[in-house]
């Protein structure tokens, strides 16, 4: 068994049992190797656990630049939508952004700051995007003049927001949902004609 393999169930079973209910014993029965095999590999759930959670991170970052390349041919508009269809997209049947939204919130105490600090440092990442791209459209005229912060924050955390619960939908439904909420949001930022 590989350590991608041995993460990939360890994701899993974090997930189904949270970090306290998961054990070593569990975690070497649920990748189908002896405890002292796991321990070979990984010093303990803390290791296994942070390890985890960056591979979350890091194919998070890994899909973020292609979601939030700017693409020449693009309106603003058209960039903003497509950055929050692709978001919530990706969020959807997405364990590790379950697993990264559940640990955000009620994480082992060892990993707390960090957890903390990853997920602001990629909000911030994410704001800067949105921001130029109205700044953009405000530059040429497709979005409203308003206060360009204010925008991307209301942008940020409806996208957000619907991330939260696109667990609980199936595909056609998600769908309705993301449009509904991009038509009321692009509402407020295009120009009035």
């Amino acid at each position: 068994m590989t350590k991608p393999e041995i993460l990939e169930h360890a994701l899993l079973l974090f997930m189904n049992k949270g970090y306290e209910g998961a054990s070593m014993s569990d975690l070497a029965a649920a990748t189908g190797i002896k405890k002292a095999s796991l321990y070979a590999h990984y010093s303990g759930k803390e290791e296994i656990f942070s390890a985890v959670f960056t591979g979350v991170v890091e194919e998070y970052r890994e899909n973020m630049k292609t979601l939030l390349l700017h693409r020449a041919e693009e309106s603003a508009l058209t960039r903003l939508e497509r950055m929050f269809r692709a978001f919530l997209r990706y969020c959807h049947n997405n364990p590790r952004m379950y697993f990264w939204d559940r640990y955000f919130y009620f994480p082992p105490e060892f990993i707390k700051e960090r957890m903390e600090r990853e997920t602001k440092q990629t909000q911030d990442e994410f704001l800067q995007v949105i921001q130029a791209a109205i700044s953009e459209g405000i530059a040429s005229g497709e979005i409203s003049p308003q206060p360009v912060e204010s925008a991307a924050l209301a942008y940020y955390y409806l996208m957000i927001g619907l991330s939260m619960s696109v667990k609980l939908y199936d595909r056609e439904a998600l769908e309705h949902d993301i449009s509904l909420a991009w038509a009321g949001l692009a509402q407020g930022l295009k120009k009035e004609t």
